[in-house]
């Protein structure tokens, strides 16, 4: 018997007392009780129609069989599930659904069985009982590159329907024909493509049958094992299983338990992982020929030949060269560019390098180019840079939204679609704030398109208004908030006239959207990099925090102010202290408390300091620094400095002019030509680890393939070549977490904790 639930009923099944919650669907109770009935139209994710009747069950005082999925349970209920009589049920029910099944492209023995072939095989039933004659449909229907189609072995369960409905929110597919011409259409009778399916594979992933199924299934044998990870994409997190056969990638599925997404992917989660295994990858450590002949760069910029050799040998070159241009130019003559692509441990790690090692604060990743200002920002106005809601929370509870500057539905999919249900299952008020007609426009009550880079006047034209008709909380104000009066002043002069004529957006939609934003709770703000990326990106973030601190739409569920970070792991990067002001846990460098703990934590005998008091150059000064010959030595993690530098001219001259740099990387990116050393690091299914998301949840990476070549993890490499370069200058460790001999990512962990 199952643990009692608070507030919680008993009913009996097959003679035994079973807990359950009042009003829970039958079926969800006999799968927690491990009594599993076929169940085929029915996932607990969806919408439940009761069509194929295959989870009859027997209630007592009620005529006949029922399936489960459309029973609510009740106290004292009494059911009965696995009876002979209900066994011949549901041995009918599943040779009716054969009836217009057709297997036309492969064994069961040899492939992934399905869930529908599952309970044939419970059953003793074979698909070829039921082959009447030639397919009725066309296999492979449809020219989709992900999802096949083959509608000879659909059921017409509609959990693809459902899904695309309910999940995605893109409403691909539908029922066409009528009696037993019925089956499944995308569209109007449209490819899926030109159905706007946006390739997310949720179809697939609820068919029972492979109906509709990934290509890549039908192309390799079963999985030999599945590993569990976090994708490496966006800042979303989700987590699903990485299918493994001989020490190769060869699928993903999605993984119930996550707990972000469930069984939601998007079709990078889903299918862009082929860059794992490219033949492109670093497999071997690379050093310019001119390094092993012990001479300078060439005076002409050519960097030279790329020759191959061994990890020792590479780390040694790079050792002794960063001693020597510290020795000759002091500490600051080096930075570190960490990497929002990889694990906290090895952004932890990286900062350390800087600060202990090196003995410089000149330590910065692409946050700074993003959502540094969200982080600056925040900080200011509310003490914490980061988002103060999950996303669960936000689609769940929030009556209302302002999304500005984040193309949400593209850029955060999985998050932009919650944000779709949201719309169509709560009626939630959103309000969509961007120059352009985005996707999520066609489920907003009202889109504000104003003139790109005037967010402020827009924000405080909203504000004005939510004042002037005595929409804001007073009480909030006074309890939680400073300098209220002098706020008030400076909201006078934009009124809706004069906002519009700034903005280009109409006076009524101005007024529309501040009765919207100013009279609904709980109300949530999110943003992107639409308005972070500005040379007032940090007032931007202003304004949408005293936004919500008028409203006093903060600290309850469904409101708050709510950054969407880009990559991966931003938030884990800025967390880990990869930032040239602060160190991990977002403790200034100029605090004399936080300088203190950390030169003891990192202590080198004969130092009583490691670092300076200042904070250390961002990535823009580090790039200017080298132009100018004050940063002679770059060590790039996972960064592709010549992509994402906003003036791609002048980077080019400074990489150039760079006397030494080394980039780690898993690809010879662009920045490779310019580069010294390259040393291969590995992707996010080589390693173990944690990331962190957007909300703040840090999540595991587990290795699910070995890396190629001589590929190293990356926190790995970065403690071999702190060892190297405290050996080199005869530096001891003595403080706490001096040493550098990790044996394992947990290890490092434990050490950030």
């Amino acid at each position: 018997m199952t643990e009692p639930f608070h507030n919680n009923i008993t009913i009996t099944v097959d003679g035994r007392e079973c807990f359950a919650h009042e009003g829970e669907t039958l079926i969800d109770v006999l799968r927690r009780e491990g009594v599993r009935t076929p169940a085929l139209c029915y996932h607990p994710d969806l919408s439940r129609p009761g069509s194929c009747r295959a989870c009859l069950v027997q209630i007592e005082g009620i005529h006949g069989e029922v399936p489960s999925c459309k029973v609510l349970v009740r106290a004292g209920m009494e059911v009965r599930a696995e009876t002979p009589k209900l066994q011949e049920s549901h041995r009918s029910v599943l040779e009716m659904l054969l009836n217009n099944y057709v297997d036309t492209e492969y064994s069961s023995s040899k492939f992934k069985e399905t869930e529908f072939g599952y309970w044939l095989r419970q059953y003793g039933l074979e698909p070829e009982q039921s082959v009447t004659g030639k397919p009725v449909h066309v296999p492979d229907s449809d020219p989709h590159p992900a999802i096949r189609v083959d509608l000879n072995k659909c059921i017409l369960c509609t959990r693809c329907v459902r899904a695309c409905a309910e999940v995605q929110g893109r409403f691909v597919w539908g029922v066409g024909g009528r009696s037993d011409a019925s089956h499944i259409i995308a569209g109007l009778n449209q490819t899926m493509l030109e159905a706007r399916c946006e390739s997310c594979g949720a179809c697939a992933a609820y068919c029972p049958t492979g109906a509709l199924a990934d290509r890549e299934r039908l192309s390799v044998p079963t999985p030999e094992s599945k590993v569990m990870t976090t994708c490496c994409y966006c800042g979303v997190g989700c987590n699903f299983d990485l299918n493994i056969r001989d020490g190769r990638i060869v699928g993903v599925t999605s993984n119930p338990r996550a707990p972000v997404n469930g069984m939601h992917l998007c079709v990078k989660g889903r299918y862009g992982y082929d860059f794992v295994h490219h033949p492109d990858r670093l497999t071997r450590p690379r050093v310019r020929e001119w390094l092993l002949q012990g001479g300078k760069k060439p005076a002409n910029n050519d960097r030279g030949k790329w020759v191959e050799v061994s990890w020792d040998r590479a780390l040694d070159l790079v050792a002794e060269k960063i001693s020597k241009i510290i020795q000759e130019s002091g500490p600051d003559a080096a930075a570190v560019f960490s990497s929002a692509k990889c694990t906290n441990e090895e952004n932890y790690l990286m900062q350390k390098f800087a600060r202990q090692v090196l003995g410089t604060h000149n330590v910065d990743h692409c946050a700074r180019l993003c959502h540094s200002s969200t982080v600056a920002g925040l900080a200011a106005a509310l003490g914490s840079g980061a988002m103060t809601n999950t996303m669960a929370d936000i689609a769940g509870h929030a009556n209302a939204l302002l999304v500005i500057g984040s193309n949400t539905t593209e850029q955060h999919p999985v998050f932009g679609s919650m944000l779709r249900q949201a719309v169509l299952h709560r009626d939630i008020k959103l309000v969509i704030a961007d120059p352009r007609r985005i996707d999520l426009t066609e489920f907003a009550c009202l889109h504000l398109q104003q003139a790109p880079g005037t967010d402020i006047a827009l924000v405080n034209g909203l504000m004005h208004l939510i004042l002037e008709h005595g929409w804001h909380d007073q009480d909030f104000i006074d309890e939680r908030t400073e300098g209220f009066e002098a706020f008030r002043e400076s909201l006078a002069g934009y009124t809706p006239d004069r906002v519009s004529t700034i903005t280009g957006v109409p006076e009524q939609s101005i007024r529309e959207a501040a009765a919207i934003l100013g009279q609904t709770r709980p109300m949530g703000v999110i943003w992107a990099m639409g308005i972070t990326q500005h040379t007032v990106g940090v007032q931007n973030v202003f304004s949408l925090a005293n936004l919500q601190l008028l409203t006093g739409n903060l600290g309850i569920p469904g409101a708050g102010v709510n950054p969407l970070r880009g990559q991966n792991n931003v938030q884990g990067a800025c967390d880990m202290g990869a930032l040239p002001n602060v160190f991990p846990g977002y403790q200034q460098v100029t605090n004399p408390a936080a300088l203190e703990k950390f030169n003891s934590a990192w202590k080198l005998d004969g130092h009583d300091s490691l670092f300076s008091e200042a904070a250390g150059l961002t990535v823009t000064e580090m790039i200017d620094g080298a132009m100018e010959g004050k940063v002679r030595a770059l060590y790039i993690l996972g960064e592709n400095t010549l992509m994402t530098e906003p003036d791609l001219n002048h980077t080019r001259k400074a990489m150039a002019a760079a006397e030494f740099t080394v980039l780690q990387e898993i690809f010879p990116t662009a920045t490779a030509e310019y580069a010294d050393v390259l040393l291969p690091g590995t992707s996010f299914a080589e390693k173990d680890g944690t990331y962190t998301n957007t909300e703040r949840r840090v999540q595991m990476i587990n290795t699910a393939v070995q890396p190629p070549g001589e590929a190293r993890p990356d926190w790995e490499i970065t403690a071999d070549l702190a060892r190297r370069v405290l050996a080199h200058r005869g530096e001891t460790p003595a403080g706490t977490c001096a040493d550098w001999n990790y044996a394992s990512a947990a290890e490092v962990m434990a050490e950030i904790a």
